[in-house]
């Protein structure tokens, strides 16, 4: 009986994410998976906060997409694992990560919030991981 409500529980999760953030979460973990720095600049807010090891700050778009493209190409992906995934009372949604790449691994983190009719990321984060 618990596994049966476990899964129901996932499942309606799972549904009220994809009606809250249509598209965007699955299109944004899939380039981060592949390494894509492109695709996944098209959902970065026109400000940005990001965090890439031990540099951050508030970037703007054109800015972030060259940061991570360079990121990526310094660390090809190995591997993208979502870990955690919820939304928050203002309808924002984030996500946590494990990233893995050629060189180490890192702790991923994204925040989307509404921005006119779309959601974009406002927050982004690869951390290392220690591991």
């Amino acid at each position: 009986m618990k596994k049966i409500s476990l899964f129901i529980a996932i499942l309606l999760s799972t549904s009220v994410f994809a009606a809250l953030f249509p598209g965007a979460p699955e299109n944004i973990n899939a380039a981060i998976k592949v390494g894509n720095a492109t695709e996944l600049a098209k959902y970065f807010a026109p400000n940005i906060e990001l965090v890439i090891d031990s540099k951050s700050g508030s970037y703007s778009k054109a800015q972030a997409e060259i940061m991570v493209k360079d990121f990526f190409a310094k660390n090809p992906v190995k591997e993208f694992k979502v870990m955690h995934q919820n939304s928050s009372q203002d309808n924002s949604l984030y996500s946590i990560g494990e990233l893995t790449t050629a060189n180490k691994s890192y702790r991923t983190y994204y925040l989307l919030r509404k921005t006119g009719e779309n959601y974009t990321i406002s927050q982004l984060r690869f951390e290392d991981s220690g591991e």
